[in-house]
């Protein structure tokens, strides 16, 4: 019956939808009845000529919705039990299908891969390897404590009433005036304080891009600028990294060519790869930006998380023609809940940000921004920097000890700095494959095609060294061992049409 799927390629709603509503209602008609097997994604991608990842999404939708499953060695199978049609057939008559009501959305936005990590995280018996987040317990909490009970005891309204769109002067004069990687390179009118960084890439791309507009990328780079500049309608351009970073011989070409509206790049510990740009090529980028007049977006979350020698200065201090717009995060170097981040930026890019901002949030969290503010100030901000540089060194050398004495097949380059270890499998072998079996064993670890734009990372991993401790580590190191023993052993047992994603959870 499945021959009678029709696709609407003129609709606005996406196509994994359309099959997967004409197959739910196969389903809860009894056309399509209980245990019957969907046809394999690849071929039924083939008959509706649509890419296979269409069809997975679709399936993935009747699993979540209880009216299939996925089984080993069987595929999609039909699980049309009679709570689930109920479910199903009151659901179709009292509420409207959300989803199809939706604006389409580029595929990371709707990434089960992501999806399907998040799930796998929130278990409890799941050592997670996957988020680049600090410890917990190495948060400030004690200094910060005391600058928030401090502040308190002032009985200063202030803290509790709005702040100016552009953030807390107190803060940005701190961020301006500190060793935070900008040696002192720009002025407060030149910092824009963000509900985290990521919050910053949103109105970068809000304020530059229009759809069909061309953003440079690196390949791999950070999840969250894909989809946000996607979400733009950007056309993501990737160059590639090598071990000094972007590849500035193609990225020329691209320039030359395209005319990219911006250049986005992570050059110090770069994420996920762990790459950091030395200082020449990072003066030819520039020159490069100069030359093209392209804008360059520098994120630096990582920047004062050097576990030897400093990195060579930022982009935004080398830059003399005032092109660089500069993101950092408190998330990485004090607590993520604080959701304080800043953008530094000529003068009219900041005051185009902020009105962009006021549209939408009109000031960030004032008592969060005082305590953040006076704890830069007072030093505890320094001191909390020296204290982590020597402990996740230590917990980075915990992973790669592990992973030589586990998983001698990975290859990988230990970082200077940052929270990432990227690692490489053995050819003939996939992330997405080692991670089902990681999920088994109760590990977790982020698949390096999330970090790619279009096709590669599928034989790439990042690994997350922060937040764990040193024990946790070479634990979720065994369990990742085991789990990439079990894939070599089974590689290349089965047939290629019986090869599907299963589920990880």
């Amino acid at each position: 019956m499945v021959q009678t799927i029709q696709i609407d390629r003129a609709s606005r709603i996406p196509l994994y939808l359309q099959i997967k509503s004409q197959l739910r209602d196969m389903i809860l008609a009894g056309t399509l009845p209980d245990g019957t097997r969907l046809p394999p994604e690849r071929k039924l991608a083939e008959r509706l000529g649509v890419n296979r990842g269409t069809v997975t999404n679709a399936y993935r939708e009747l699993v979540a919705e209880g009216l299939a499953e996925a089984r080993v060695g069987r595929g999609t199978v039909v699980r049309c039990h009679d709570t689930a049609i109920d479910r199903g057939r009151s659901k179709s008559l009292a509420a409207p299908r959300w989803s199809e009501l939706f604006t389409p959305q580029p595929y990371w936005l709707r990434n089960p891969l992501l999806r399907d990590l998040t799930a796998l995280v929130s278990r409890e018996d799941v050592i997670s390897l996957a988020a680049g987040v600090p410890a917990h317990d190495l948060y400030p909490v004690a200094p910060f404590r005391q600058v928030v009970q401090a502040l308190l005891a002032r009985d200063n309204a202030a803290m509790f009433g709005p702040c100016p769109t552009k953030g807390l002067e107190l803060l940005r004069v701190a961020i301006a005036e500190s060793s935070l990687s900008l040696s002192e390179r720009v002025s407060a009118d030149e910092v824009l304080i963000v509900t985290g960084s990521q919050q910053g890439l949103d109105l970068i791309a809000r304020a530059f891009v229009e759809p069909g507009d061309t953003v440079v990328v690196e390949a791999p780079t950070y999840l969250g600028a894909l989809q946000t500049f996607g979400a733009a309608g950007a056309r993501l351009l990737s160059v590639p990294l090598d071990e000094c970073g972007l590849r500035l011989d193609m990225l020329e070409g691209v320039l030359a060519r395209y005319r990219p509206k911006l250049i986005y790049t992570l050059p110090t510990y770069q994420n996920p790869s762990g790459v950091t740009q030395d200082l020449a090529r990072r003066q030819e980028l520039l020159a490069l930006a100069r030359r093209y007049e392209v804008p360059v977006v520098e994120d630096d979350p990582y920047g004062p998380l050097y576990y030897g020698a400093p990195p060579p200065p930022s982009l935004k201090v080398l830059d003399d023609s005032d092109r660089v717009i500069y993101l950092s995060t408190f998330s990485k170097i004090m607590f993520p809940g604080l959701r304080l981040g800043w953008v530094a930026a000529p003068r009219p890019v900041i005051e185009r940000l902020s009105l962009i901002k006021q549209r939408v949030d009109l000031y960030g969290n004032s008592l969060a921004q005082w305590a953040t503010a006076v704890f830069i100030r007072d030093g505890h901000l320094d001191e909390h920097l020296a204290r982590i540089r020597t402990i996740y060194p230590l917990r980075c050398q915990a992973m790669v000890d592990a992973l030589r004495e586990t998983c001698p097949e990975l290859e990988f380059r230990v970082p200077d700095g940052g929270f990432n270890l990227w690692c490489r499998l053995p050819p003939g072998l996939k992330a997405r494959e080692l991670l089902i079996e990681a999920g088994r064993r109760g590990v977790a670890f982020a698949p390096g095609e999330m970090f790619y734009a279009g096709t590669g990372g599928e034989h790439e991993l990042r690994l997350n060294f922060s937040s764990q401790t040193e024990m946790q580590i070479r634990e979720g190191i065994a369990r990742l061992g085991r789990a990439l023993k079990a894939l070599q052993d089974r590689a290349g047992e089965m047939m290629p049409d019986e090869q599907f994603v299963e589920p990880l959870v």
